[in-house]
């Protein structure tokens, strides 16, 4: 968004309405509080449309159209993200546009649905999303836990982000659902970087695609978590047989 903006010569405050695809029900909120705008100069249609893909900025701009919130002459910036970590922004200047009649009644949403949530202080960072306020695990607690107990925990700890996240149920994933039929690039970013700040462990993000699932980032997880907690126990068990060796000179 930044480099379109410089390519068009404005700047963000010259921009009257912001289209974003909203492949998630915070993905809009996520991109409004990191350009720092105002939520009435875009608009969320996850609501009425999940996600669609590519469609989205087109919907985006007819809804936006229809609801008064861009006309003639307006400066618009689109901006659309797609796999593999891929992303792209415009900006446009909207012309004399003439809406074409819906195909279908439209879906029955109220302006509460559609509303852009802003969270105040100290209830959610601009690095965090709405979801990632739904499920927490600590290294502490799963080395406290037995050791047959600390897969499962992982397990729900990854679903019930993912359920939170996709705004779907238990009964429509599975710990075998591969994870590139389940997220996009920002959400695997966002579910890696959420990992890595609860678990201390870095995780490759080739292996949330492919044919990678709940089931095998789990046991990377646990395969990390062991490694991790080894390597911090070695200069313990150094510097006790230092002082055993000491003792035996002595």
């Amino acid at each position: 968004c930044q480099g379109a903006i410089a390519a068009a010569g404005v700047s963000l405050e010259e921009i009257d309405f912001f289209a974003f695809n909203t492949p998630t029900a915070w993905y809009a909120s996520v991109c409004t509080r990191a350009l720092d705008i105002n939520p009435e100069r875009t608009i969320n249609i996850y609501p009425r449309y999940a996600n669609i893909g590519s469609v989205l900025p087109i919907a985006n701009l007819y809804h936006a159209a229809q609801a008064g919130k861009i006309s003639e002459n307006d400066l618009v910036l689109v901006y659309t993200n797609g796999a593999a970590a891929t992303a792209a922004a415009m900006v446009m200047r909207w012309g004399e546009v003439t809406l074409g009649k819906a195909p279908a009644p439209p879906i029955s949403i109220t302006e509460q649905d559609e509303r852009i949530e802003q969270f105040g202080k100290g209830s959610i960072s601009k690095e965090q999303s709405p979801a990632t306020k739904s499920s927490s695990i600590s290294r502490e607690a799963l080395f406290a836990a037995e050791p047959e107990k600390r897969q499962q925990m992982l397990e729900v700890y990854l679903l019930e982000w993912l359920v939170s996240s996709l705004q779907i149920t238990l009964a429509e994933i599975s710990l075998h659902h591969p994870l590139a039929l389940l997220l996009d690039s920002l959400m695997a970013f966002e579910l890696r970087r959420r990992i890595e700040n609860d678990l201390g462990v870095l995780v490759p993000v080739e292996r949330f695609f492919g044919e990678n699932n709940i089931a095998k980032l789990t046991k990377l997880l646990l395969n990390q978590l062991a490694l991790t907690n080894l390597v911090v126990s070695e200069p313990v068990v150094e510097v006790k047989e230092e002082e055993e060796r000491e003792k035996i000179s002595l």
